[in-house]
């Protein structure tokens, strides 16, 4: 039985170049065990004494490269470079004993000689890493991509570019020149050594090959070329919906010339819902599973767990309203925006007031400062508390939105928290990117970032569980989900079953129910504090629903076919208190299945996950 956390480690991202322990001991290890397996077979002195002077030289600096690696991680620049020129020396040194007329004389003799040739391209390799990718990386900073006065430099942009696109050159022909030793002549301690020093040039071609060519559509991205419109939608986690949430608050980021700034900013009211007919067409499987409200609502064009189907609905609700032109789509949630405040540290939200009726009515008349740790409960719960009127909520997210952007375009960001801050929120699905043009897309492919889910089964075999609700309330804050999954993919490939389970609890206590505010539970439809969701469960690639049971009671719903896989819509109310468990079966086609994988709504709390492949090693 494979752990989740198992098979999370099979299919986790590779870390960005910069942090990737491949990029910085893949040499010294390796070079000494090669100059020690063939400084045992020589017979000559002067060559034995080269040998265990590059041995010497290579122990040196195994140590430095950790140390330059992490000073360049920390933005150390000064102390990194310093290091890299020691770590240089040492490299050199090795390449110098292995590359003079006595050595090379020798690559002649057989059986010695191969190995020989083997150790001077290896050492000839390590030390051309150091100074083509390593040492350049020195001055690759971090820092080149926070704003500074609203601003990214985007001269700083290129010239990191050149500098990747160098190291990735001397990875290219570092590879190369591996390919030329005859591997069939080598005795096996240099053949085991030599594999492990191409395994890590292999492993950096595909971090490189990527890093250069997103870097090169950055200028681009801010607006180089041209002014470049980002519309971003906040998703609102209290209201869940399929990505996210409630799609209520939206705002048009504008980059020209690295200067980002917002220049429009909605709500949900600013366009035209609960219309006869939906904004623009619709997939007939989308309307099959979730109905035709997906276009007819722009709080529910989220739904669909593909972000892609959601972007097009909201393109086109943003068209009819406001007309400004759109280059791509990013999708946050406040959970995220906690994320973010890590880098930034806390803001303040100024005193706000807002027209109603003519009259400027003060929304709040303190500063409130906004911190990572009070982020999700202030803008998901509290604000319903203290804002009792929908125009003041929405003029306090206004404020709050624009306090944190201030604070991430005024440059006064931690680089490297802000990394790890995004690199979670896309982990945890929080963080979704329709790209602007063919070229962003192809980077992106199928990636967690592009919000869609995979069209294969080839390299991830993907089911599901999302969380729609129909309360029209802000009662997700409270709801709690735990989910599991199970294939057979392994033991059974002739007709793998998957099993999916879903535990939604209430945590809402009925003393608690009645002094709810209005925003968070109006009981329009249900009970005060009774939650009524939606649970969407899909299969993997091809499969098809075989049963459906909720508290183990078989239920009566049928399943359909959506984005290429089974697919399931399951209703259940949940009032204080109260807890269901909804279990989906569905059985997959013949044939091979990548890496088991589960994806969920991204909740306020944080969900519980078990997942299980049977038999899979």
């Amino acid at each position: 039985m494979t752990t989740r956390a198992e098979l999370r480690a099979e299919n986790r991202p590779r870390r960005p170049l910069l942090r990737s322990f491949r990029f910085w001991i893949p040499v010294g290890i390796v070079l000494l065990l090669l100059v020690l397996a063939v400084a045992a077979l020589l017979v000559g002195k002067p060559v034995y004494d080269r040998a265990m002077s590059a041995k010497t030289s290579l122990e040196k600096a195994m140590p430095l490269a950790m140390t330059a690696k992490s000073q360049i991680v920390s933005g150390d620049t000064e102390a990194a470079q310093a290091t890299a020129a020691e770590l240089a020396a040492l490299t050199a040194d090795a390449r110098e004993q292995t590359d003079d007329g006595l050595w090379k004389s020798l690559e002649w003799v057989p059986v010695i000689g191969p190995n020989l040739h083997a150790v001077r391209t290896a050492a000839a390799v390590t030390d051309d890493l150091v100074t083509g990718a390593v040492a350049p990386a020195t001055n690759l900073s971090l820092d080149a991509l926070a704003p500074v006065d609203g601003a990214i430099n985007i001269a700083a942009i290129t010239d990191m570019q050149s500098l990747v696109e160098r190291a990735a050159a001397t990875v290219d022909k570092a590879a190369g020149d591996l390919g030329t030793i005859d591997r069939d002549a080598l005795i096996p301690q240099v053949e085991g050594a030599l594999t492990k020093l191409t395994g890590a040039i292999e492993d950096l071609q595909p971090l490189l090959g990527p890093a250069k060519e997103i870097i090169s559509v950055l200028p681009a991205a801010l607006g180089a070329d041209g002014p470049r419109n980002y519309l971003t939608i906040f998703q609102n986690n209290a209201e869940s919906r399929g990505t996210g949430g409630n799609p209520a608050s939206i705002v048009m980021i504008t980059a020209d010339q690295g200067r980002i700034s917002i220049t429009e900013q909605a709500t949900s009211y600013d366009f035209n819902n609960r219309r006869d007919e939906p904004v623009t067409a619709l997939n007939p499987e989308t309307v099959a599973l979730y109905g035709d409200k997906v276009g007819r609502y722009i709080s529910d064009t989220t739904m669909t767990p593909d972000f892609t189907e959601s972007v097009e609905i909201i393109r086109a609700y943003w068209a009819e309203s406001f007309g400004t032109p759109v280059d791509a789509v990013v999708s946050f949630d406040p959970v995220a925006l906690g994320y973010l405040l890590r880098a930034t540290g806390p803001t303040t939200i100024p005193a706000q007031t807002v027209e109603v009726d003519g009259y400027e009515v003060p929304v709040f008349e303190e500063p409130i400062t906004l911190t990572s740790e009070n982020a999700v409960p202030l803008l998901l719960n509290e604000a319903y508390w203290r804002f009792p009127d929908g125009q003041l909520q929405d003029a306090f997210f206004a404020a709050a939105a624009g306090s944190v952007f201030q604070a991430l375009t005024s440059g006064n960001v931690n680089p490297k928290v802000l990394l790890d801050s995004l690199m979670l929120a896309v982990e945890e699905n929080r963080l979704l990117y329709s790209p602007a043009n063919e070229a962003e897309a192809e980077l992106l492919g199928e990636s967690k970032l592009s919000g869609r889910l995979p069209s294969t089964n080839q390299e991830r075999t993907l089911v599901g569980v999302y969380v729609n609700d129909f309360t029209q309330s802000k009662l997700d804050y409270y709801m709690q989900l735990d989910v599991a999954a199970t294939s057979t993919q392994c033991s059974a490939p002739e007709a793998p079953t998957f099993t999916t389970t879903a535990t939604l609890t209430n945590t809402v206590t009925p003393e608690q129910a009645p002094d709810l505010p209005y925003y968070i539970a109006p009981a329009r439809y249900f009970d005060k504090g009774t939650v009524a969701t939606d649970l969407v469960f899909y299969g993997p690639v091809g499969s098809a629903l075989t049963s459906v049971t909720v508290d183990g009671q078989a239920a009566k719903v049928s399943g359909v076919q959506h984005l290429g896989r089974g697919a399931v819509k399951v209703a259940v109310e949940n009032a204080p208190a109260q807890t269901h468990t909804v279990t989906a079966v569905f059985t997959g086609e013949p044939g091979s299945y990548g890496t088991f994988d589960l994806q969920h709504t991204p909740m306020v709390r944080t969900v519980g996950e078990q997942l299980t492949s049977e038999g899979c090693e």
